[in-house]
């Protein structure tokens, strides 16, 4: 019974790590931490704390008390202890403490009882009202050994065991680790903007002093009336509206919603001393991000704006690549990890059919990981141009066959994939890439036809030219987003709600391997109504 117990323990540990890695967001670590502790361990209430060494404070992180969630901000920092305490022991000693007589230890010596109400403020209880708490569990929360916190549980009634401690503690440990990696990626999202912001500060000022001459941002000055009365070269550049057709003219009727972008921009009476903002302006229908600089002047204010837009585009593809390489990375090493650990532990009983499950797990998982790790360095060598490219003739009817039985194997059963050579289909090009842009589009094909049906490979010889078609019954592709389909970093779903896992890269890799053998890619595909990707060669 033991044994079992222990394998359901294991098998709960890896599903939890599982749950709480598969966010980065610090509220939503502690909120998946408490779902966790709420299925695992009974209990009324739950406190995270952290401590800080140098100022032997005590600040609670999360609190939730009788079925509702409260602001830990409600609650008071409390000192360390060093006479004792229930948490401060726990700090102190690094040990994990079952209490299961509270009342007892937090009377004064006098005998008088004492509660924290929800607003977290202590208060005398009368003589004839115990205490709201029976029993209390403690579990230090530790890094790199040092306690850095406390989570304490309590009942009004239920009494714990070491069984239960023990599994909180494993909860404990887990939900450590995923706080750090929220707060290092907090840490990290905030270094980037302060560094941006230093980078926009110290361009903005440089230019604020040189305002009205010949710059490449846009100058324009708006009067008190609110219409335009100066709008230099860099300006009609990047609205593409000229100075003739502007100057004289309402801001509001060039700019649709100045009124409320210019609200947003600070004004300076100084140049050296103005602050750029980044807002959204809508030009002829066209939405441009620009960075402001507002400077008052006898005239009218002087706004220097600098077009940001593809810079904002760029950085929004890294944030998504940057976040969906996390997201692919994380559950196959969070799944190796647990995977490994439980075959580790001899203190559970594992039977053949499980350790061989967990053996295949180790195996599948770290053929994706390699497989990630792939296209991302193979995308970088696109990008830095030293890919080598082999010219031969290639028979692509016969490549489609072969890549169609290779991925036949791992297809669900629901996919029914075939091929449809159309004689020899003899075209010039380099045979591993294209088996490359193959197996790419046969599984992109599979991925994003979560009801089956049937996904069909075709040759199509021509006069000078070889197609090669993968036509699915999926769920297609709308007409504004067919071209965008093959830019690096393009997700259908970037916050991974609905779209099948992947880095991002296949389409992307797909069309720069088959430009590079002097050939074309392309889609024809309808919302529900399934997609053909296409791709041609030249004809041997």
């Amino acid at each position: 019974m033991g044994r079992e117990r222990g394998a359901e323990k294991a098998e709960l540990l890896l599903a939890a790590a599982s749950y709480l890695n598969e966010t980065l967001e610090l509220e939503r670590v502690y909120d998946r931490f408490h779902e966790l502790l709420s299925e695992a361990v009974p209990h009324n209430g739950v406190i995270v704390s952290s401590f800080d060494p140098e100022t032997e404070l005590i600040r609670c992180d999360y609190a939730w008390v009788d079925g509702g969630k409260l602001d830990p901000a409600i609650l008071p920092l409390l000192p360390l202890n060093h006479e004792g305490g229930m948490q401060s022991r726990v700090i102190m000693s690094g040990e994990p403490l079952l209490q299961n007589d509270v009342p007892e230890q937090v009377k004064d010596p006098a005998g008088v009882y004492y509660d924290v109400d929800r607003e977290g403020r202590m208060r005398k209880l009368p003589d004839d009202e115990p205490p709201g708490v029976q029993s209390a569990l403690m579990v230090p929360v530790k890094l790199e050994g040092d306690v850095v916190g406390v989570v304490q549980l309590m009942h009004e009634t239920k009494r714990y065991d070491d069984e239960q401690l023990e599994l909180a503690e494993g909860l404990v440990g887990l939900m450590a680790a995923a706080v750090r990696n929220a707060r290092l990626h907090e840490q990290a999202q905030a270094e980037a903007a302060a560094r941006a912001r230093a980078e926009a500060t110290a361009a903005a000022r440089e230019q604020a002093a040189r305002v009205l001459e010949a710059v490449a941002d846009g100058v324009m000055m708006v009067d008190a009336d609110g219409a335009l009365r100066f709008w230099n070269r860099a300006a009609e550049l990047v609205t593409g509206r000229s100075r003739d057709d502007v100057v004289g003219r309402q801001a509001g009727e060039v700019l649709s919603g100045w009124q409320a972008v210019a609200a947003q921009i600070p004004i300076s009476e100084k140049a050296e001393l103005a602050r750029p903002v980044t807002l959204p302006v809508e030009v002829d229908g066209s939405e441009l991000w620009l960075s402001f600089v507002a400077v008052r002047s006898p005239n009218g204010i002087v706004y220097t704006f600098r077009d940001l837009t593809i810079d904002r585009g760029l950085e929004a593809a890294k944030s998504d690549f940057i976040a969906t390489l996390s997201h692919e990375l994380r559950t196959p090493m969070t799944a190796v990890l647990g995977a490994a650990k439980t075959l580790l532990r001899d203190d559970i009983a594992l039977s053949p059919e499980r350790r061989q499950q967990l053996l295949e797990m180790i195996g599948a998982q770290g053929t994706r990981l390699t497989q990630i790790t792939e296209e991302v360095l193979l995308a970088n060598r696109l990008d830095r141009g030293d890919l080598r490219i082999d010219s031969e003739r290639v028979d692509l009817s016969q490549l489609a066959s072969a890549a169609v039985e290779t991925m036949r194997n791992d297809a669900p059963e629901s996919i029914s994939l075939s091929a449809a050579p159309n004689g020899a289909a003899e075209a010039i090009g380099d045979r591993d890439r294209i088996e490359q842009v193959l197996v790419n589009l046969i599984d992109n094909a599979v991925k994003y036809s979560p009801d089956g049906g049937e996904v069909v490979v075709s040759t199509v010889p021509a006069a000078a030219s070889v197609r090669v078609e993968v036509a699915d019954q999926g769920i297609g592709i709308p007409p504004a987003e067919q071209e965008a389909v093959f830019e690096k970093f393009y997700r259908a779903d970037p916050q991974h709600r609905l779209a099948p896992s992947g880095t991002g890269l296949g389409l992307y890799i797909c069309r720069e391997l088959v430009q590079r053998m002097g050939g074309t890619i392309g889609v024809r595909s309808r919302p529900g109504g399934g997609s053909t990707f296409w791709f041609q060669l030249p004809a041997a």
